[in-house]
């Protein structure tokens, strides 16, 4: 099996190739050894950083930005998202505070990425 794909770790963007022969999976094309793990963590098992909003009370605006403190396994980011629905924090808030710990038993936490503090 080859695969290919664009490696988004730097600038350049490597037009790199996965090969999977029996298992042993390798690359071409990729200019670093970062770009190696990048194309092979993304062809064995994709993970994204989940980047949303969570209602926010008292602060100047509505929605509070949060952030996935690592990244979480691509298939199970609408599973993340859910959790966030009906999750509210109350201004003021400080930026990194934890608001779900382990979402989806995934070990990941979900953070606060934007300090709002409380309207006047």
């Amino acid at each position: 099996m080859n695969k290919p794909l664009i490696c988004i770790v730097c600038p350049k963007g490597c037009k790199v190739t996965v090969t999977n022969q029996d298992g042993v999976y390798t690359t071409t094309g990729n200019a670093c050894s970062r770009g190696n793990v990048y194309a092979i963590q993304e062809t064995i098992a994709p993970k994204r950083i989940l980047t949303s909003t969570i209602k926010i009370n008292g602060a100047s605006h509505q929605r509070c930005p949060v952030v996935s403190s690592a990244p979480i396994a691509k298939q199970d980011l609408f599973k993340a998202l859910a959790c966030l629905e009906n999750i509210e924090v109350d201004a003021p808030v400080t930026m990194n505070t934890v608001v779900v710990q382990n979402v989806i038993n995934s070990g990941v936490d979900i953070l606060i990425s934007r300090s709002m503090e409380k309207q006047q």
